[in-house]
């Protein structure tokens, strides 16, 4: 019968726990929300991370891109035998590439590189995916590649107007648009048009192939293998009697653009972490005021018979229920999340995911981060309370207690007579609790420089893309099917009234090579004039070119990758089409994104077309007309393009200057848009700390609120002086994040000028992200404040001096 009656001594313990979850709704939803934001961002991350890690080299394998792929002379089937013949060859395929320009409506043209294949079912190099519509065009049809950056807002069913080189106009229906991960394109062309040979054919337009592209047999893995083939097919070509003008290999099992989009994962991993710091600053200021508000239960519970070791486990299952919540809310969130953002960076680059699924490393990531740092957080607060002793909690007075001296706290009534007692009560509570106050603090203001320091370097991503844009200074760039001597173009365009001024330009393709003849990287070359006023490169070494400075280039830093201690006024070996390989000199460096493809190289124009035999010609030239907006230079772009045709020039294409400026900010965008992501998750840990702060900060007040109430003060006063605490926080940590926020912009900074610019960036301090965040904090203090505040003043007299 004793037996019988034996109570249960875990029944009363877990009953506790529970109470603790269920009986105070208000502090779980804060502690799940702070360790479940954290378990979210790295969830989100690593899954996108791990799936677009995976799929990103699979899907790029997948579509068998060609290791090898040269820019020659025309050439045939014959030719094609002879390069399988090679030894190591695998498949040898030939595509006809050219520039031509597309439009919907005759009048606002695009340019865009034609590729034109044998039969699109044959295909076994460099296949192409469907996006909409087909991938598989017939005779009189055309494809259309598109992707994030490329996307020229044609669709399937539109009937586009093609201009090619001879001027001739053709109209042909557009069947498909396509996803082409292996650059089929030409990279100098925003997007590609795809048709078969045998449409060429029936439109009077040459199908001699001038693209060979080659795959290595085996897995394609071995970049110097390949290289070694490319220039045993390279010699082959060239003892044929053909010229070879340009050679780009690849592996097969890597994307071209892998390193550039898992840099953003970097950033953002970055980001995350810190999510996940504050979130442990978070657990311990929540744990610690539990513990403070729970310190006479503790005592209690040891009166009756409890053990430290009992009391530090009750608390300690409590922790872990908080994880298990976080986890059933961040696990599927930051499954569906990661694979979102996967899915979005594909689409950018083009490539084909795998299928939803789950990542097992991210759920092993989230569990640990969901039990671990809240047990680490809460372990020292919570042993420290159940080491307590009996005597201690039962007299404990801190749920309310006053502190022990008031000295300073007179000092400022007396230096500031105007500021009235509830106003100097209030910047008493602030500093109350020296231990959360610090915590609270520090949560704040990382959110609050991470906030800040996303603005800093979206500017100086702006800043830098500012600068490139000074290499294309030019309102309006006109580029000829061929070159034209300079008086009859001059001539011709200064008879347009806003033709404000002309400039001639020139450019060659070429190859950097060492002193064996070995392809080093290519190098794409322009050629302004000695004068020249569009341009203002950011020279980061050496000088600018002389006028009449022969053999002599300023290069971009991209050249310091093959280079790395090259020094202005060393000489590097260059091999132009048809030309000899020659000496030139580096007489400058200049900084500029190395993600654009080919390293580029300015020269002197009159020097160049000395070389070229294109004296006094030129096929491209950047106008000045006035307009700098899009529109006044698309409308611009359009009159000359009748103008020009109407006195018999062959117009390549015609290039608004503001459009190609904000083509290349798209990727800029793209970051600063997950940048900003990331701060408002920081921001809203920075609020929950806040929130949960003053809800404790309260809590304790109770008894001190009860008695403002017994004398007098009315509800006003009362959320007055908390709301005024809540806005002296904000305040500190706002002028604390504006300090923290230099560092983190530069180490920002840095990580995406590394991983994906390839070229070092000033940092640029703005002060909106400053305003913004004090609008941001003064908001969030608020809110944070008025809440408990108004809480607090619902209370009865008997409610609060009743308060244990």
């Amino acid at each position: 019968m004793n037996a019988a009656a034996r109570p249960d001594p875990f029944r009363p313990r877990w009953s506790k726990v529970f109470s603790d979850l269920w009986g105070s709704k208000f502090r779980t939803l804060l502690v799940v929300a702070s360790i479940a934001v954290g378990v979210f961002a790295i969830g989100v991350i690593t899954a996108a991370y791990s799936i677009l890690a995976a799929d990103i080299d699979q899907s790029y394998a997948a579509v068998n891109p060609g290791n090898i792929v040269i820019w020659t002379d025309a050439f045939d089937e014959t030719f094609l035998k002879m390069i399988e013949d090679i030894p190591g060859v695998e498949q040898a395929e030939g595509r006809r590439m050219f520039g031509v320009r597309t439009s919907l409506d005759g009048i606002d043209w695009q340019s865009q590189g034609l590729v034109a294949v044998e039969d699109f079912d044959e295909m076994q190099v460099g296949l192409i995916d469907p996006l909409a519509g087909t991938d598989i065009a017939r005779k009189g049809e055309v494809l259309v590649s598109k992707d994030f950056m490329n996307d020229t807002g044609y669709q399937v069913g539109d009937q586009l107007y093609v201009e090619f080189p001879n001027d001739k106009i053709e109209r042909l229906p557009l069947v498909g648009l396509i996803a082409d991960q292996a650059g089929g394109g030409d990279p100098a062309q925003n997007a590609a048009l795809w048709v078969r040979t045998d449409t060429l054919e029936s439109l009077g337009q040459p199908d001699a192939r001038n693209r060979l592209y080659v795959t290595i047999a085996g897995a394609g893995t071995d970049l110097a293998a390949i290289d070694a083939l490319a220039a045993v097919v390279k010699d082959k070509i060239e003892r044929d009697g053909r010229s070879v003008y340009r050679v780009e290999t690849t592996v097969s099992t890597e994307h071209p653009q892998r390193k550039m989009a898992l840099a953003v994962f970097g950033v953002l991993g970055a980001l995350g972490v810190l999510i996940t710091v504050l979130s442990g600053a978070l657990i311990i200021n929540t744990l610690n005021a539990l513990l403070v508000q729970q310190t006479r239960q503790i005592g209690v519970m040891k009166l009756v018979g409890g053990s430290s070791r009992q009391i530090l486990g009750m608390y300690l299952s409590l922790i872990i229920a908080y994880g298990v919540l976080a986890l059933l809310l961040a696990v599927p969130a930051g499954a569906l999340g990661g694979y979102a953002l996967a899915e979005f960076m594909a689409y950018m680059m083009n490539v084909k995911l795998q299928g939803f699924r789950i990542v097992p490393l991210a759920i092993v990531l989230q569990a640990l981060i969901a039990f671990l740092i809240p047990l680490v957080s809460g372990y020292f607060p919570v042993h420290r309370g159940s080491k307590i002793n009996v005597r201690q909690a039962i007299s404990n007075t801190a749920a309310g207690g006053q502190p022990a001296t008031l000295g300073w706290l007179n000092a400022i009534a007396r230096l500031l007579p105007w500021l009235s007692r509830p106003v100097l009560l209030s910047v008493r509570n602030t500093f109350r609790q020296k231990g959360r106050l610090a915590l609270t603090i520090f949560t704040l203001t990382v959110a609050g420089a991470i906030f800040i320091a996303v603005f800093n370097v979206r500017d100086s991503l702006n800043g830098f893309m500012d600068q490139l844009a000074r290499h294309f200074m030019g309102d309006v760039t006109v580029n000829f099917s061929q070159a034209y001597p300079i008086a009859r173009v001059e001539k011709a365009l200064k008879a347009v009234p806003w033709v404000q001024g002309i400039e001639p330009w020139g450019g060659s393709s070429g190859e950097i090579r060492d002193q064996n003849e070995n392809l080093m990287a290519n190098i794409s070359l322009v050629a302004p004039p000695a004068d020249s006023t569009l341009i203002d490169p950011d020279i980061v070494a050496g000088r600018w070119l002389q006028p009449g400075e022969a053999q002599a280039l300023v290069v971009s830093d991209a050249i310091y990758d093959i280079y790395p201690d090259l020094q202005p006024g060393q000489r590097i070996q260059l091999k132009l089409p048809g030309k000899r390989q020659s000496e030139w000199t580096v007489v400058g460096v200049f900084r500029f994104v190395d993600t654009v493809g080919d390293i580029i190289g300015y020269v002197d124009l009159e020097s160049l077309s000395r070389i070229q035999g294109l004296e006094q010609r030129a096929g491209s030239y950047r106008l000045i007309t006035g307009g700098h907006t899009l529109e006044e230079q698309k409308a611009a772009a359009q009159y000359l393009e009748k103008y020009l045709a109407g006195r018999q020039f062959l117009v390549g294409s015609i290039e608004a200057g503001a459009k190609l400026q904000a083509d290349s900010a798209k990727g800029i965008d793209v970051l600063v848009s997950f940048l900003l992501i990331m701060a408002l998750l920081t921001a809203f840990v920075g609020s929950i700390g806040l929130t949960g702060t003053m809800g404790m900060n309260v809590l304790e007040r109770t008894r001190e609120i009860g008695v403002m109430r017994a004398i007098g003060a009315v509800d006003l006063e009362i959320i007055k002086s908390v709301v005024i605490e809540g806005m002296m926080i904000g305040m500190i940590t706002w002028v604390l994040a504006i300090f923290l926020s230099f560092p983190i912009s530069s180490l920002l900074l840095d990580i995406i000028s590394s991983a994906m610019m390839g070229s070092e960036m000033e940092v640029v301090f703005t002060p909106v992200g400053i305003y913004l965040w004090l609008g941001v904090v003064v908001a969030l203090s608020f809110f944070a404040s008025i809440l408990p505040a108004r809480s607090a003043a619902r209370l009865t007299i008997n409610e609060v001096l009743a308060y244990e």
